[in-house]
């Protein structure tokens, strides 16, 4: 079916070879890119598709030069921003678009230059590497931040679409992704093809004239976003001018957060859907008129282009307006709609306009699901399907056309529905079959982006998206009604109220099927993150299973057996004992996994006010826990417990069995809150203190506790009997001694010890020096071995904390640093990092590789930075 399509085998091949040079997809997986272009190329040499073959390679070789070219010249902006990054600078360039926020302006600029040599430039310095290093530094794309204050009355006015601004600032640090499922700024950035962040003070100079085509529709942009905020209630305002405008700065983190849930957050983004939408009703209306085809296509092809400079220029509304385009052209000349070939054709365009958009996740995603949708109309069994659907429009339009002209045809409604009936009954089954199917091909994207699939949303879009052309009428009948001088007519005062009663009333009905469809049994079914070695494998079994032609006595049992070996391409639990030290900022975050098991110590932190939602929560996910048997809080400072505290307040989808405190909490109203969460979660409440322990099997199951963990809640303390298979996980608490109340909260913080096998690593909060002699002292007690592995540094590495002779008896491998970059604490402290050096503890800091993984049999450790 792919022979007849030569721009499907082109955009194919454009494709492969920009993931052949993409540097970050690692060899292995690049490696079978290029078998599988040697394959087709193979496939088109037997099927002596000369003129194919060619024309393949003459594009794969084009494609391949544009990619390295652009992206080394991507790589270049970035690493000259790396270097000036601290230094204040000037910025020039062309404004491209503005997007108004709470308390800033996002302007996006092209052809820039920035300049770091703020007074009169030397001429003898100009030829100097270091000079042109800071100075005369192009790019093709940036961010502006300028703040509010800056622009308005009394100070220069905002730059507009087509201006040349200057402005001076700095430019912002992005942070790439250093967890397991955190969201990766710089990567989206790079799919956009934006080098940096420019965070301006001042507006030095605006010069030029903006064009009138893009000035107007600013202003009509910023009218528009006005006059939706006067007209309805906040919630319904910030919806609606993401659907018209495409605004998302009036939608809270928790909206969003239920629209992605659902599975429907595409409808808040102007996407694809929107611009297929308005086009296709746009196209029909002028129809309508009596204008002829042509006329109606510019038209339609003029409001739509309007329409995506209007909205910002994504790269899903790219796609759907190339291919509206291509749709109109199709009809002008007379040609079939060949769907496939038109997504082939933007796909080609767009990666030659800008290669780097391979990296965008919503391009992916839009081209992914329509290539599938397109797919899925040639799986065997299309003539069958094509003709009962055809069969089914004809009676559907003969029918409409007859009562249309006679109503008294409508005394034959029952002769019609004794047709239509069977005939709707026999399409039934094929698109029940490509529904399912459709979104088995979704389930790694669901995987990959977002870690969980919503059972209920093909029902919810089902229901949902019909109401779409509804709140673009109803929304844009309210605007209308709101410049005409109502107040001296009832009717348009009547009219006006309606619309948007009706709007607010459709807008209760969204929320209201979103809400009751998240409360529903199995509403989120936990994917976790597919590897990409299982996508592969994934789609190649799919394939071969359910769109290669083969025997249908043969198809029914393949189909089963794929069908009940999906649990084996998502992430499984590790068989042995890991310990994940997240990169939290600044704050402690450890999670330790073995089996079922899932024990946390601490997670919170100060820098990142958003650590549980942006790094947390998604880790969880993407390693697919949705429940935590034990929590551990060494103490109550926010910077170790602000992701459990987020836990138990409002993330109902991963549960808590036990929390464990230290033993002065039982009497310390610091911990009120918390164990008053724990409460209403149902967690139980564990006080440690000298003495108290864990000991899980292999299969990290709780054999035994001692009775003082466990003094509140004597029915979790059942011991279970002993389990000799392989090594044991033990969790001993050394520190603090009683239950004796401490104002520092960093003097009571728990001190654990963890061996697994011949394995030790020490956990120690905040302890300062005082709590790691006494520490080191309860070891000497119970002949107690202090000698570990792995030595996580008290209180970030801070001065008051990991003294010589701590140091020393432990005689660790490595050293632990958890803190965030640039902390005003100073952590590490100087004096730590030569004592570690002094004791030959080679340090592993969070700060500088990410999340810290720590894999251990027992007998051996590895230690890696996946996200490095």
């Amino acid at each position: 079916m792919f022979l007849s399509r030569p721009l499907f085998f082109l955009a194919l091949f454009a494709l492969l070879g920009e993931l052949i040079l993409s540097p970050e997809i690692p060899f292995s997986y690049r490696f079978l890119f290029l078998f599988f272009l040697l394959f087709l190329s193979l496939f088109l040499f037997r099927k002596k598709k000369n003129q194919l073959f060619l024309c393949s390679l003459l594009c794969l070789t084009l494609f391949m030069l544009n990619f390295y070219s652009v992206n080394h010249r991507y790589r270049r902006e970035r690493e000259s921003i790396d270097y000036i990054l601290p230094l204040q600078a000037v910025l020039r360039g062309k404004v491209m678009y503005v997007e108004e926020q709470e308390k800033k302006w996002k302007l996006l600029l092209s052809s820039c230059i920035v300049d770091t040599a703020l007074e009169k430039k030397n001429a003898s310095l100009k030829n100097e590497e270091k000079y042109q290093k800071r100075n005369d530094l192009h790019f093709q794309k940036l961010i502006l931040y300028l703040p509010k204050e800056s622009t308005g009355e009394g100070s220069m006015p905002l730059p507009l679409p087509g201006q040349i601004c200057s402005v001076k600032g700095r430019f912002l640090e992005l942070s790439p992704a250093t967890n397991e499922g955190e969201f990766s700024l710089p990567s989206y950035y790079k799919g956009e093809g934006i080098s940096g962040v420019f965070q301006a003070k001042t507006i030095e100079l605006v010069r030029g004239e903006s064009s009138p085509f893009a000035k107007e529709l600013f202003t009509l942009k910023q009218s528009l976003g006005n006059r939706i905020d006067a007209l309805f209630p906040e919630e319904t305002a910030g919806f609606l001018k993401s659907l018209f405008l495409g605004e998302r700065s009036g939608i809270t983190l928790s909206e969003k957060s239920l629209y992605q849930s659902a599975g429907i957050s595409h409808i808040l983004a102007i996407s694809g859907l929107h611009l297929s939408l308005l086009g296709g009703f746009f196209y029909r209306l002028l129809r309508k008129t009596k204008l002829s085809s042509l006329l109606s296509s510019l038209i339609t092809s003029f409001f739509l282009f309007s329409y995506f400079l209007f909205t910002g220029s994504s790269h899903s509304a790219f796609r759907a307006l190339f291919m509206l385009f291509l749709r109109f052209a199709a009809i002008q000349l007379g040609k079939g709609k060949d769907l496939l070939s038109q997504l082939s054709f933007a796909l080609l365009f767009l990666l030659w306009l800008n290669p780097l958009s391979l990296y965008s996740i919503g391009m992916q995603c839009s081209f992914f699901t329509l290539f599938v949708f397109f797919l899925l109309e040639e799986r065997p069994g299309k003539a069958v399907r094509k003709k009962k659907e055809k069969a089914l429009s004809k009676i559907c339009k003969k029918h409409t056309l007859g009562f249309s002209k006679h109503p008294s045809l409508l005394l034959k409604f029952p002769a019609y529905l004794s047709k239509l009936i069977p005939c709707l009954l026999s399409t039934l089954p094929h698109r029940l079959q490509g529904s399912f199917l459709f979104y088995l091909a979704m389930l790694p994207l669901f995987s990959l982006t977002q870690f969980s699939f919503p059972l209920y949303a093909p029902l919810l879009n089902l229901l949902l998206l019909p109401l779409l052309p509804f709140f673009f009428l109803l929304g844009a009948v309210s605007i209308f009604l709101s410049y005409l001088p109502e107040q001296d007519f009832l009717l348009l005062r009547l009219l006006s109220f309606s619309s948007r009663f009706l709007l607010n009333l459709l807008f209760q009905i969204f929320h209201l099927f979103m809400e009751k469809s998240l409360a529903l049994p199995f509403s989120q079914i936990l994917l976790g993150k597919m590897q990409a070695l299982s996508v592969m494998l994934y789609f190649l079994f799919l394939y071969l299973l359910f769109f290669f032609p083969k025997a249908k006595s043969l198809s029914l049992l393949l189909s089963l057996g794929f069908l009940l070996s999906l649990p084996l391409y998502l992430p499984n639990p590790p068989k042995e004992l890991e310990i994940a030290a997240l990169d939290v900022g600044q704050g402690d975050g450890f999670v330790l996994r073995k089996g079922a098991l899932v024990f946390t110590i601490d997670n919170g932190s100060t820098s990142k006010n958003l650590f549980p939602e942006q790094i947390f929560f998604p880790y969880c996910k993407a390693k697919r826990i949705q429940h935590i048997d034990y929590a551990l809080l060494t103490h109550c400072d926010r910077d170790h417990i602000s992701g459990i505290q987020a836990l138990l307040e409002k993330h109902p989808s991963i549960s808590l069995s036990h929390l464990i405190l230290p033993a002065s909490a039982l009497q310390d109203h610091r911990y009120d809150l918390l164990k008053r969460l724990a409460y209403n979660h149902g967690a139980d409440v564990s006080y440690w203190q000298k003495g108290d322990e864990l000991v899980f099997s292999e299969q990290g199951i709780c054999l035994s506790t001692k009775k003082t963990a466990w003094a509140e809640n004597p029915s979790t303390s059942k011991k279970r009997g002993p389990d000799t298979k392989g090594h044991q996980l033990h969790i001993r608490c050394f520190y603090p001694n009683d239950a004796s109340y401490m104002e520092e909260a960093n003097a009571h913080s728990i001190g654990c010890l963890l061996e697994y096998g011949h394995f030790r690593m020490l956990f120690t909060g905040d302890m300062p020096k005082e709590s790691e002699e006494a520490l080191l002292e309860n070891c000497r007690e119970t002949e107690a071995s202090p000698i570990v592995d792995v030595l996580k540094l008290a209180h970030h590495g801070s001065k008051t904390s990991s003294c010589p002779s701590f140091l020393s008896e432990t005689r660790a491998k490595f050293a632990l640093f958890s803190y965030g970059k640039k902390n005003r604490y100073g952590h590490p402290h100087k004096s730590t990092v030569e004592n570690c050096k002094k004791y030959r503890l080679f340090p592993l800091e969070t700060a500088k590789l990410g999340e810290i993984l720590i894999k251990t049999n027992g007998e051996q450790f590895e230690i890696t930075a996946p996200q490095a």
